[in-house]
């Protein structure tokens, strides 16, 4: 793995995070910014993947936390909300992440076949080899069709 985002031979340039101690990431092209939440509104009724939903310089940015679609352990609590603020599909959305985040270049991406890891291979673009382990380039709007998916499901 190269840490330089400058490595010009570098196939795919990734915003690295953990969830509950696992590796993740997501092309930086889809990364608008890492916010740290510290106040935001909840929203009743709404479904448990949202959190709430916060003012980002004027912008009402929803905060969702996608560790039970990825079949992870829940957040605990607290009011400091480190996140990503993704785009997906023309649509803003800030995912709750753990606070530890490095944007990284990588040599290339490990296609997505049948000897996948799983439970990440259905919400990932593929696999980026880390040494000896391969982190998931999640798709951001793979993860927001399932989440309102989830959502429809328990209406």
């Amino acid at each position: 793995m190269t840490t330089s985002l400058l490595d010009t031979s570098a196939a795919v340039r990734a915003c690295v995070f953990a969830l509950v101690g696992e590796p993740f990431a997501i092309d930086v092209t889809q990364v608008r910014e890492v916010a740290i939440f510290e106040e935001w509104t909840t929203v009743p009724l709404a479904p448990p993947y949202l959190v709430g939903v916060a003012n980002l310089r004027g912008d009402v940015v929803p905060i969702a936390d996608v560790r039970a679609t990825l079949g992870l352990p829940e957040r605990r609590g607290g009011r400091k909300l480190p996140t990503l603020i993704v785009e997906a599909e023309g649509f803003e959305v800030a995912l709750v992440i753990d606070e530890k985040v490095s944007l990284e270049a990588f040599g290339g991406i490990t296609p997505l076949d049948e000897s996948s890891p799983q439970p990440f291979a259905a919400w990932a673009l593929g696999f980026l080899p880390d040494g000896e382990r391969l982190v998931p380039l999640l798709d951001p709007a793979r993860l927001l069709r399932a989440l309102r998916e989830t959502q429809r499901e328990e209406a």
